[in-house]
């Protein structure tokens, strides 16, 4: 059985046993003989012989990045020790973006607090911000207590 291929930058194209009767004509007329082995991929090296193409890779999917939790309003404030819920509680009528994100934890539509979220971090951020100043944690603490925090991690 003959083949045909159309070969675009030394690659096989499209092949086939009959291009006239499958391609239009003006395509058809590019098509060049070639072994009956050769498929579409195959690639024409510089001495004229075909290679077929590497075998792809197996999938292998990537490693899921680890998702953080979504927890509920009450579950996301028990992730605060007393002391820093207490001082919290105290700042929200001094700080206007600490309010802001406690009204939106408080809101009764709320069904959860998806810790993957940046404006969650954010508003961790700030908190934790705000209990460094008030020094109810140090700076040191900050990160530790951050990513307990956002992995849903109760003391």
């Amino acid at each position: 059985m003959n083949n045909y291929a159309r070969i675009k930058s030394n690659i096989a194209v499209d092949v086939s046993t009959d291009p006239a009767s499958q391609f239009h004509p003006a395509i058809a007329a590019e098509f060049e003989a070639v072994p009956g082995e050769v498929q579409r991929g195959w690639r024409l090296d510089e001495d004229g012989t075909w290679l077929a193409p590497p075998a792809p890779e197996p999938f292998e999917p990537a490693e899921p990045e680890s998702q953080r939790p979504k927890v509920g309003p009450v579950e996301f404030k028990l992730l605060f020790t007393s002391s820093e819920r207490l001082t919290l509680k105290e700042l929200r009528n001094t700080d206007a973006a600490l309010a802001d994100f406690f009204e939106i934890i408080e809101d009764p539509r709320l069904q959860y607090v998806d810790l993957s979220l940046g404006s969650t971090a954010a508003g961790v951020d700030h908190c934790l911000s705000l209990l460094i100043n008030a020094e109810i944690i140090t700076e040191s603490e900050a990160d530790t207590r951050r990513e307990q925090i956002l992995s849903g991690t109760l003391l």
